[in-house]
């Protein structure tokens, strides 16, 4: 896929969390990678930076706890559909991580048969869920729940696998590690049709959300180590770099009306500044920074999308 130019770079400070998801890769050294059989890549059972406790649902202004029943340490809610199902991954005895579904109160454990654990991730308005498991090798592996039936979700001739969101349609975005220990990032289509999204220069792209358009958000890291978050829509990709933001910009999810979150980085200074502003409850957006008004690269696609007018 040919992708246009992107923005300038900037310095970048802070060492990527995502990255961690591959890290085996870059540890284990050239020796490993010519092995027959290379050693498999495992996934990360939970966040490092998760805190070790119940999970909650915020709706309407109040907070429910979600914790799994038989939950040791954390119970981790990772997705929410339309219809308000949950999916996510709770620690059991010996700190193996499971799948679970949580429906109307009701939890159902997902766990791959066979596997030394299982995650679920992602859950779509038709109910398929979608996450990661480690095989007997502790190899790691995308996974699609659907009517029950689990199918594998493997890039051809990658080490490891992650799959990360799902839309309706049954478009499915992730990451890769291939046969020399590189991370790539993909869209695979409903008919199982694997696509490559990697940002040209990029040391890293990383998709976090596709929406039932099939437009991508993510962020990448370029040759200075700087994230700038990206929108990926027909083909052409958008860099969206908050205009305020000191460093980095990192985009996480987006809905069919073409509207983004994510967060930035902000300066000693803002941040400071932000602390003696705030109020007790917090804020929401703000005209002030308003993207739709500001000096970005997505003014224009923000401005016709109708995102950045403020209710």
């Amino acid at each position: 896929m040919t992708w246009p130019e992107r923005t300038p770079i900037r310095a970048w400070r802070i060492l990527i969390l995502a990255a961690a998801l591959l890290a085996a890769l870059v540890e284990a050294g050239p020796a490993a990678a010519q092995a027959a059989e290379p050693p498999p890549v495992s996934c990360i059972a939970d966040n490092p930076v998760d805190p070790l406790g119940p999970g909650f649902l915020f709706d309407r202004g109040r907070f429910t706890t979600i914790d799994h029943p038989k939950a040791t340490l954390e119970t981790a809610p990772y997705g929410i559909n339309d219809r308000g199902r949950i999916v996510g991954g709770y620690d059991t005895p010996g700190f193996i991580f499971q799948g679970f579904l949580l429906d109307r109160g009701r939890y159902t454990t997902i766990a791959v048969p066979g596997a030394l654990r299982s995650s679920a991730i992602k859950i779509n308005a038709r109910g398929q869920i979608l996450g990661d498991y480690e095989d007997a090798r502790g190899g790691c592996h995308g996974y699609l729940l659907d009517k029950g039936v689990y199918s594998r979700i493997d890039f051809p001739g990658a080490l490891a696998t992650n799959a990360l969101d799902i839309n309706n349609r049954g478009q499915i975005a992730g990451i890769y590690a291939d046969a020399d220990r590189t991370t790539h990032a993909f869209v695979r289509d409903q008919n199982g049709v694997y696509t490559t999204i990697d940002v040209p220069g990029a040391s890293l792209t990383f998709p976090f959300g596709i929406n039932n358009r099939g437009h991508v958000v993510g962020f990448y890291m370029d040759a200075n180590q700087v994230r700038h978050g990206f929108l990926l829509e027909d083909g052409a990709l958008t860099t969206i770099d908050h205009p305020l933001a000191s460093s980095d910009t990192q985009i996480h999810d987006l809905n069919d009306r073409g509207q983004v979150v994510g967060l930035y980085e902000r300066g000693a200074a803002q941040a400071i500044q932000a602390r003696q502003g705030a109020g007790r409850r917090g804020s929401g957006p703000t005209r002030a920074e308003d993207i739709g008004a500001a000096r970005s690269p997505l003014t224009p696609w923000w401005t016709a999308s109708g995102a950045g007018r403020l209710g």
